[in-house]
C-alpha cells in the first residue's frame, strides 16, 4: 500500500569532511606566520581582526598545497567525475584573540571549504547558515525536532574546528566563523574550487 504522506530532501548542501590520519602541524604552522611576516597589511574580506593572506594555487610548491592536495584527493575529489578538471586556490586566515568573520559567500567558485592548522579551545566556530531561512518559517522554528533531526532543517548549524580537519561545502552556502575567544591564534587555510569541462 502507498504511504499517503512522505516527506522528502530536495537539493540537499553536501558538506565533504576529511580527517588526516597523520598531520604534521608545525611545519605548515611555520610556513603561515612566514608568509604572514613578509606582507603583514594582509588583505581585508569577511575577515574582522584577522589576517587574510594574497592568494595561491595548488600546483604551488610548499607544504600547505601538498596538504590540501593529499586531503581533497581522498574526499571531494573521489565525489566529482574524473573526466573533469579542477582548479583550487587558497589562501591563509590568522584570526587572533577577539577576531572573527562576517557572513558570507564565495562567488564565482562551485566548491569552497577550509582546512584547520591551529585550533585551540573556543576559537570559533563555522557556522553554516540554512539557505531557506529567508522565508522565515525556519527562524520559527517550525518543525518539530523529529522532523529538524531527520531533514536538518534548522536555521544554523555550527562546526567545531579541529586541527588537520577539512571541510568542502557548496561556495553559495552562506557561512560565518564565530569570535576567537581564546587568547592564542586559529590558523586555517580556505580554499576555492572551479570546475571546467575540459573536453571543451
Amino acid at each position: 500500500m502507498t504511504q499517503p504522506y512522505k516527506v522528502s530532501m530536495l537539493f540537499p548542501s553536501l558538506i565533504h569532511e576529511y580527517e588526516f590520519e597523520e598531520f604534521d602541524a608545525n611545519p605548515m604552522i611555520d610556513f603561515c606566520y612566514d608568509v604572514k611576516n613578509k606582507n603583514p597589511v594582509g588583505k581585508i574580506n569577511s575577515n574582522r581582526g584577522g589576517w587574510h593572506s594574497e592568494f595561491f594555487n595548488i600546483t604551488d610548491d610548499n607544504v600547505i598545497s601538498s596538504a590540501l592536495a593529499k586531503g581533497l584527493g581522498k574526499s571531494v575529489f573521489t565525489s566529482i567525475e574524473p573526466t573533469l578538471g579542477v582548479d583550487v586556490t587558497y589562501w591563509i586566515m590568522i584570526n587572533p584573540s577577539t577576531s572573527y568573520n562576517t557572513s558570507h559567500t564565495h562567488p564565482e567558485s562551485h566548491l569552497s571549504g577550509v582546512m584547520w592548522i591551529k585550533t585551540p579551545k573556543d576559537c570559533g566556530d563555522i557556522q553554516f547558515n540554512n539557505p531557506a531561512e529567508f522565508s522565515g518559517f525556519v527562524e520559527l522554528n517550525s518543525y518539530k525536532d523529529e522532523v529538524k533531526d531527520k531533514t536538518c532543517t534548522f536555521g544554523s548549524i555550527l562546526y567545531t574546528p579541529k586541527a588537520g580537519k577539512m571541510l568542502t561545502f557548496p561556495a553559495s552556502l552562506r557561512h560565518e566563523v564565530k569570535v576567537n575567544e581564546s587568547s592564542e591564534d586559529r590558523i586555517a587555510v580556505s580554499y576555492n574550487i572551479r570546475i571546467s569541462d575540459v573536453s571543451e
